[in-house]
């Protein structure tokens, strides 16, 4: 029988730490992140390391739905080609949604992530608020009128 091998692509980890955020896999998330990993929500304060961003996401998944659309991923060099350790950059374009009762509010997100040894270790997310402002609207509009879903 052969043995499983797991698999430290960047996109595929990338993916695979979405699918986990999107079916509310809290230690399967988790588990894909370095020790020393951050998060950077623009206009919010950064989150520093594992533990802390482990509260973060166990605390975004009591409170709200999280759905995903990735429109684009694409692997890029490594974040300093001049350091062979250096993790790799994956950038995303999607559209994230977040779910609060019965409504839902999706945006358009620009994610930078960066992975090194299989592990997220970098997590930029850049967000247009007035986006985030009109999916709010269209969510209202969907629960109230029952369209959309």
């Amino acid at each position: 029988m052969a043995a499983t091998t797991i698999r430290t692509d960047p996109d595929v980890v990338v993916r695979t730490f979405f699918d986990a955020l999107t079916t509310g896999a809290t230690a399967t998330a988790v588990s894909l992140l370095s020790d020393d990993v951050w998060w950077a929500n623009i206009g919010l304060p950064t989150v520093r390391g594992k533990h802390a961003v482990a509260r973060a996401i166990a605390s975004m998944h009591r409170r709200l739905r999280f759905g995903v659309d990735i429109h684009h991923l694409a692997v890029s060099a490594p974040a300093d080609p001049t350091d062979a350790a250096a993790p790799i950059v994956v950038l995303t374009e999607r559209t994230d949604y977040l779910g609060f009762g019965p409504l839902r509010v999706g945006f358009w997100v620009c994610g930078r992530f960066e992975v090194r040894d299989g592990r997220v270790c970098g997590w930029q997310d850049y967000f247009s608020k007035s986006d985030m402002a009109k999916g709010a609207v269209r969510g209202l509009v969907e629960m109230v009128t029952g369209r959309g879903r």
